[in-house]
């Protein structure tokens, strides 16, 4: 196994110009794509406590609390895996990559207060029949204790020798949940979330720009969906140490009347996110107390 380089960063990278480098970047051809073994570290990392309350605010957490909502250290990490797709050696363009899964495990909660050493690298690529599956590891430490943890799976496009999966002759039915609620997302969700989170890919801020990749309009964030689920449904299991899983479906087009679907199982809860008929799923997943052992 080849040893892996280590980068230390000072300061947090501005996303707006990773962007700018972003869209001149350029896919490596190769019939083997590797991935390249950086491991990228950013230390002693404190948050602003008014772009903390902004974030909540955008994604329906509770405000005046000293803890950090579950999702809020993927916009920590978020430059780091841009900074790690945009290395010489990293084999995809970054445009047009869809983010199709995200797991986030919270050990304990992070009071705003603490100062976190934050370490991403890519740790593993599949291939599918669809393309590349990439994923992005997060390690969160306060003081040598891991406290977070993340995999963001990002899918790029491409023709590969994978045969399809044979298509099930059975009906598409979606499960019947218990408890619901109803969400109008505005047209200008995207470039709210932009400006709290640094995410400022255009298929999220206005129709034309995402009609330049190829959508029909512009979409909402699959982060922004995942942390509002996550801003419902934590306190529910009363636990802080737990994982939330979720699979990314369909596209949320903006604006847009949305359903969240859940069931209860102790401290379990199985949900989706679908559009306001209940038929097109957007997104499905899970958020589950970690047992004591794993704690």
């Amino acid at each position: 196994m080849s040893q892996s380089t280590r980068i230390q960063l000072t300061k947090t990278p501005n996303t707006l110009n990773q962007y700018r480098r972003a869209v001149l970047s350029k896919a490596t051809k190769t019939k083997k794509p590797v991935l390249p073994t950086t491991r990228i570290t950013l230390s002693d990392i404190s948050v602003d406590a008014k772009k903390v309350a902004q974030y909540s605010e955008v994604c329906g957490f509770k405000k005046n609390t000293q803890k950090l909502p579950m999702t809020f250290p993927h916009l920590l990490a978020f430059p780091l895996h841009l900074e790690l797709m945009l290395l010489r050696d990293f084999p995809f363009a970054i445009m047009g990559m869809v983010h199709v899964r995200n797991e986030i495990t919270q050990y304990r909660a992070i009071n705003i207060l603490e100062k976190m050493d934050i370490t991403c690298f890519l740790s593993d690529i599949r291939k599918t029949d669809k393309g590349y599956d990439i994923d992005v590891k997060t390690e969160i430490y306060i003081t040598g204790q891991q406290v977070w943890e993340s995999i963001s799976t990002n899918l790029t496009r491409q023709k590969t020798d994978v045969a399809p999966a044979a298509k099930s002759q059975e009906p598409n039915t979606l499960p019947e949940y218990p408890y619901s609620e109803f969400w109008h997302l505005s047209s200008d969700l995207g470039r709210r979330y932009a400006l709290v989170s640094g995410d400022s890919n255009p298929i999220h801020l206005f129709s034309l720009s995402a009609k330049l990749f190829g959508f029909k309009g512009h979409i909402a964030h699959g982060m922004w969906s995942k942390a509002r689920m996550v801003a419902a449904l934590y306190e529910k299991i009363d636990s802080e140490a737990c994982k939330v899983i979720v699979e990314f479906k369909l596209p949320v087009f903006l604006p847009a009347s949305v359903q969240l679907n859940y069931d209860m199982q102790g401290n379990r809860i199985e949900f989706d996110l679908r559009d306001k008929t209940g038929t097109k799923p957007h997104l499905k997943g899970s958020i589950a107390a970690l047992s004591p052992q794993k704690a």
